[in-house]
């Protein structure tokens, strides 16, 4: 009896020590599965492009559609006078220099570049996206888009100040292909210009992206 009661008070001592530990442990898995899980939420959320995004950069295609021929006017008229400008972009390697408009419509591209609807705010963290016609025209809007090159130099100036961005790619995509307006981009401040190619009957998206060297 003695001997089975000193097992059952050695048994139960050892449970007190044992079980803190094993309930640590199991607490500490569970956070563990939580903090993934928590992570794995974050990070799809931020990847999300929102449909409102989606719509802006659909109706890309009717726009450029229309667009990119000699009658495209890089004059503000009087049914467009009243828009607020966003900012300006420059870019000195192709002697480009365009207002940016909120939304890139039909209207605003005809007379300058159009900022994506639902993409970063203008030198903010994100994915700024700016659209602007092609052009027949040499030079003009982005008709000269696809000479960039790695390293090239993409200024936006806003009312908060001037951002200065380097290219880092160059790709051609379907215009259903939205991945180009990824917003996961953690504190990085990008910039993704867009417009048609090829020129004339244009069939795919041309994709310039650039990456902030100062903020």
């Amino acid at each position: 009896m003695k001997k089975l009661l000193a097992a059952g008070l050695f048994f139960a001592g050892a449970c007190i020590f044992v079980y803190p530990e094993a309930s640590e442990f199991a607490a500490d898995r569970q956070q563990d599965r939580l903090v993934k899980q928590w992570e794995a939420q974050d990070a799809a959320e931020a990847e999300e492009v929102s449909t409102e995004t989606e719509e802006s950069y659909a109706q890309l295609d009717r726009v450029f559609a229309v667009g990119g021929s000699e009658s495209v006017s890089e004059d503000v008229t009087s049914e467009n006078q009243d828009v607020q400008t966003e900012g300006v972009i420059r870019i000195p390697a192709i002697d480009v220099e365009l207002p940016i408009l909120p939304g890139a419509t039909e209207e605003h591209l005809d007379i300058g570049a159009g900022l994506i609807e639902g993409t970063a705010a203008l030198g903010k963290a994100g994915n700024s996206a700016i659209a602007a016609h092609r052009s027949y025209t040499y030079g003009r809007m982005f008709n000269r888009l696809d000479e960039l090159a790695a390293g090239d130099e993409v200024e936006i100036e806003t009312r908060e100040g001037t951002f200065v961005y380097h290219v880092f790619d160059t790709v051609v995509v379907p215009p259903f292909d939205t991945s180009v307006l990824d917003q996961s981009t953690g504190d990085e401040s990008l910039v993704t210009l867009v417009t048609c190619t090829p020129m004339k009957n244009p069939t795919h998206r041309l994709i310039v992206q650039a990456k902030a060297i100062s903020n």
